[in-house]
């Protein structure tokens, strides 16, 4: 097997490029530019950081030149650029392509946690994960957690939920979501006791350490669940490391 990335080229009708093509796995963006008419060759850039969701939106706009100058070459600073050595990848010939209807229909087939994290790292606090990549992360049976403030810790994706852990804690979740701390239940509710202790045996431990980690970040994980983990930033600084799990790795019923 050849340990050359292959890239698939599409065809697109743009004065600016002849075909793009994306790698989701690696967040990585090609554009083959028209053959320059001195020399009959064309050109490939790479731009790194370009997600799954804005190759869809590249894809599906109207003007795919004004998207490109606009949205990637303008932010040279999110989206670096180098031009290829071809000889390092292989970039299909430009195939024809029809425009999605939907980001949906440009999605990957299949979202692994390690794929989900990826597209999350480097995200500011207070634009943690979008609603369609809740939804994406819903169906594809995965949770996002990550920290806000100094005393919450939110789950997102499979699990809409919310957990106390004011200065750190350990907290119980299992596939319905955060067991409620047993000391916060009334002890006369007699309902609520009966469901922690129904759910308490087979959830999962997900600790939450409070400036513990080793590059200071506020908010970082500890779990014996399989995860992948992502960089939540505050400026230029990391926030928080949080990670992704997904929903059958957790015990009680979904």
């Amino acid at each position: 097997m050849s340990a050359i990335p292959t890239i698939t080229m599409q065809k697109v009708e743009s004065s600016q490029f002849a075909a793009i093509g994306h790698v989701p796995e690696l967040n990585l963006l090609a554009i083959q530019f028209h053959p320059k008419k001195s020399t009959g060759e064309s050109d490939i850039y790479h731009y790194q950081g370009v997600s799954a969701d804005m190759f869809a939106e590249f894809l599906g706009a109207q003007s795919q030149g004004s998207f490109f100058i606009q949205r990637i070459k303008k932010c040279a600073d999110q989206f670096p650029y180098t031009k290829v050595d071809q000889a390092a990848f292989n970039h299909t010939a430009p195939q024809p392509v029809a425009k999605p209807a939907t980001l949906a229909e440009a999605a990957a087939p299949v979202l692994t946690k390690e794929l989900l994290a990826l597209a999350l790292n480097g995200r500011q606090t207070g634009s943690e994960i979008t609603r369609e990549e809740e939804l994406q992360a819903k169906a594809a049976g995965l949770v996002v957690i990550f920290g806000a403030s100094d005393d919450l810790m939110v789950l997102s994706g499979a699990i809409d939920d919310e957990a106390s852990c004011y200065d750190g804690g350990t907290v119980l979740i299992d596939a319905k979501g955060a067991l409620p701390a047993r000391d916060d239940i009334d002890p006369d509710d007699d309902a609520a006791l009966k469901d922690y202790f129904a759910r308490e045996p087979d959830a999962k431990k997900v600790e939450a350490l409070w400036c513990d980690s080793d590059d200071n970040a506020t908010w970082s994980y500890s779990t014996a669940v399989p995860h992948a983990t992502f960089e939540v930033l505050e400026g230029a600084e990391v926030y928080c490391r949080g990670i992704v799990i997904s929903v059958a790795d957790l015990g009680g019923a979904v």
